[in-house]
């Protein structure tokens, strides 16, 4: 049985987790501030305004908040949402992250679907399954060992990824909403290539694409000096934005 503190102030209620000493099968919290540290058998379940888990759980979890801290090792599904949302640990099964910033240095065994403002994926990110990504700025480091589909804005891929890629940039207009801006900046390993759409593409020291890369873009990508580009084939974009909506 999962013992609980309840805290009440003058302004907020807040939830505390004491020691768990043995396992819990489920735990459900929810309050203005939620804190919770511990082993769980099954699943968790928490929500506030402002929300920190840490632990191990051995089914699903579930978080969301305004603000919300998540370092855990989950056996099954992940489920996280909120204004800022920061994640570390490891899942077993799929992901879902929303947010309007996004930080993650996460594994993941399953399927990710991941969606915010600014997302932040770390160089210590490991995703077995497939991507699926939607931002307005990302920045990713990662190593995406399936699919990696991404829609963005403006685009840092510093990381690798096995198989064909899919990077769209159709979410950043102009002035007067004329056509889309959207830019990507590549510095890390495309094994397998792929294609990039985009307004504007470079290709930055480091950057390595060892299979055929076909980008779509309003110019010719920029090379820096060193970059092979025998696997890349440039093709002028020939609507105002990748999708043409």
């Amino acid at each position: 049985m999962t013992k609980s503190l309840f805290l009440l102030t003058a302004s907020a209620a807040v939830l505390l987790a004491p020691p768990v000493l043995a396992q819990s099968q489920n735990v459900s919290m929810s309050g203005i501030t939620v804190d919770y540290s511990g082993d769980v058998a099954g699943n968790g379940e928490f929500s506030g305004a402002t929300v920190d888990v840490s632990g191990t759980f051995g089914g699903d979890l579930e978080v969301s908040g305004a603000a919300t801290e998540i370092n855990a090792e989950v056996g099954e599904d992940l489920e996280a949402s909120g204004g800022a949302v920061e994640i570390s640990g490891s899942v077993g099964g799929n992901a879902e992250i929303s947010g309007g910033a996004v930080d993650i240095n996460l594994q993941v065994a399953g399927r990710s679907e991941i969606s915010g403002g600014a997302v932040d994926v770390s160089s210590g990110s490991v995703f077995s399954g497939d991507v699926e990504i939607s931002a307005g700025a990302l920045e990713f480091g990662g190593h995406a060992m399936s699919g990696l589909q991404v829609r963005f804005g403006d685009m840092e891929f510093s990381g690798r990824a096995d198989q064909a890629i899919d990077f769209e940039g159709n979410n950043r207009e102009g002035i007067f909403r004329r056509r889309d801006r959207s830019e990507i900046e590549i510095s890390g390993i495309l094994d397998a290539g792929g294609t990039i759409c985009a307004h504007e593409v470079r290709f930055l020291n480091g950057a390595e694409v060892n299979g055929p890369l076909t980008v779509l873009a309003d110019d010719e990508p920029d090379y820096a000096a060193g970059v092979d580009a025998s696997n890349i084939s440039y093709a002028l974009r020939e609507r105002e934005s990748c999708r043409g909506d």
